[in-house]
């Protein structure tokens, strides 16, 4: 399960707010989202809620980065999402009201909120901003989904892993010496592509020998945008 402290946040003083759907609120909305919130420290590979289970709320991520994922009768697992600061995870099953589609688990320390269902439902009553900012996630989430099922159809492992690396780069940012700011195992690459973890290690290796990538144990900078690009169908 992990290891979960609760710890103190202002949701008026919050600098995550204007990345999330909560941006929308007044401070009155604020106020009142305080009083029913509950803000955790959680360790890294900690579980925050399992797929099946009935959800009493969703959770917003203050800091850090979560995935979240399918398990498969034979134990595989795809990674549907990687949530970073800001973003909401569990809402669609919540407002559903159906069990989670996956397991949401942190993959470094992470600060994340849960907000019970009574009280989205009410800021969804008053506030049509939020509403609509919910609907505005969903309809990102679908696209996504719907754009990776396609993926999986119609391109090979190397385009698909071509682009997970490039939009990891553009969702996440790189750091001062331009690595990708998110640490993922080849498991989790092999994972998000629908790849065997094999291909991933021997297609890294071999982009890294070509001088497309550089590769530092978990972290991965991007030495040849332009190569990488040609690898797949996106546009710079």
């Amino acid at each position: 399960m992990g290891t979960f402290a609760r710890c103190q946040l202002d949701c008026l003083n919050c600098q995550t707010i204007a990345l999330s759907v909560f941006g929308t609120l007044k401070r009155d909305e604020l106020s009142d989202l305080n009083k029913h919130k509950m803000s955790l420290e959680v360790k890294k590979g900690s579980v925050i809620f399992y797929e099946n289970n009935l959800p009493s709320g969703f959770y917003c991520v203050h800091k850090g980065k979560v995935k979240v994922y399918k398990t498969a009768d034979n134990g595989d697992i795809q990674i549907t999402r990687l949530a970073k600061d800001g973003n909401i995870i569990g809402y669609r099953s919540m407002l559903a009201n159906e069990p989670y589609k996956g397991t949401a688990e942190t993959i470094e320390d992470s600060i994340i909120c849960f907000i019970p269902r009574h009280a989205i439902l009410e800021l969804i009553g008053k506030n049509l901003d939020f509403s609509l900012k919910i609907m505005e996630s969903f309809a990102e989430e679908l696209d996504l989904a719907q754009k990776r099922s396609l993926d999986i159809l119609y391109k090979s492992s190397k385009e698909r892993l071509a682009e997970a690396l490039i939009l990891l780069s553009e969702s996440f940012g790189v750091d001062a010496r331009g690595f990708i700011q998110i640490k993922l195992t080849r498991a989790e690459l092999a994972a998000i592509t629908g790849m065997v973890h094999e291909t991933v290690v021997r297609t890294l290796t071999e982009w890294e020998k070509d001088g497309l990538l550089e590769l530092d144990k978990k972290l991965i900078r991007i030495a040849d945008r332009r190569k990488l690009l040609k690898l797949t169908q996106l546009e710079d």
